[in-house]
């Protein structure tokens, strides 16, 4: 059965009477758009602004009730010289020669290490701390001591030699 051409739903909506707008619809949604607009601006801006106060609060907070931290150095040296009359002078020496090493090794860390010199420098540096975890354990022991001297001495050779090469470098750009 085949509906007739006047009863077809296209036909029927053509049949609705034709209904317009209210004149000040468009006005009154934009506006409402814009007030909604202006409302999540601010709310957005107070968001921002009260995270940015918070993080502040944070950062000066920290800053006023974390205590004063001392360099690793100098730690070592302040514990030698406290310790220095009990310890044999060739356990001083050496524990003196490693705070020195590990002093200039500090400054020299902060240039750019080559790719090659990177896989050396990571090896030296967990053997390094290997040692350290013995040396709190043993702290006279001075094998120890001069094996850390040696890898002290080792990355400050490679860290100079590293540094010249990309002084090098640099120069015949």
């Amino acid at each position: 059965m085949k509906p007739s051409d006047n009863h077809s739903p296209i036909a029927e909506l053509s049949a609705l009477p034709h209904a317009s707008a209210p004149p000040q619809l468009w006005a009154a949604i934009r506006d409402e758009l814009d007030t909604n607009a202006h409302s999540r601006a601010r709310s957005r801006l107070t968001w921002i602004g009260s995270g940015l106060a918070a993080g502040l609060a944070l950062v000066v907070g920290m800053t006023l009730f974390q205590p004063a931290v001392q360099p690793a150095g100098d730690s070592v040296v302040t514990t030698e010289t406290t310790q220095e009359s009990s310890l044999p002078g060739e356990l001083v020496q050496i524990r003196r020669l490693s705070a020195a090493l590990e002093s200039s090794l500090r400054d020299k860390r902060q240039g750019a290490v080559s790719t090659l010199a990177l896989e050396e420098l990571v090896l030296m540096e967990n053997e390094l701390g290997w040692l350290d975890m013995r040396l709190g354990s043993q702290p006279g022991d001075l094998e120890l001591w001069q094996r850390r001297v040696e890898i002290l001495g080792d990355m400050n050779r490679l860290y100079s030699r590293n540094h010249w090469q990309n002084q090098i470098r640099l120069t015949s750009l």
